[in-house]
């Protein structure tokens, strides 16, 4: 039996399998400016792009939707997987992910064991 090995290298060099860009971004608040306070006198949240994580190459595809029962309601959530052209441990849960025009919230951040790609567990930012 013959078996051939391939370089987990070779899958990031692949642009066909991340068509996007999707740019990381973090909470910042400057409570010094009173232009950025809010009627309360709290900052605002301001999201600022996460340095050195701008436009890296990506996926993104339905994930399914987990269901959290209660004994008065059920609520569903849709969550996407995007996966990231790379290694990037620095991205946090707290973070989001805009991707096109569209704003995600992350939940979850698994990189492989290779330190080749990273995948984000997202939900849509209403």
């Amino acid at each position: 039996m013959r078996k051939e090995l391939i370089s987990s290298k070779l899958f990031t060099q692949l642009a066909r399998f991340y068509p996007s860009t999707v740019t990381i971004r973090t909470f910042v608040t400057d409570d010094r400016d009173d232009f950025h306070l809010d009627s309360y006198g709290q900052p605002d949240a301001m999201w600022g792009n996460f340095a050195s994580h701008v436009d890296i190459n990506c996926t993104v595809a339905a994930n399914g939707e987990p269901e959290v029962k209660r004994p008065d309601i059920t609520i569903a959530t849709s969550t996407f997987i995007i996966a990231l052209a790379g290694y990037y441990p620095t991205i946090e849960p707290k973070m989001r992910a805009v991707v096109g025009s569209v704003t995600y919230d992350i939940l979850l951040v698994e990189v492989d064991s290779h330190s080749e790609m990273t995948r984000l567990t997202v939900e849509i930012v209403i």
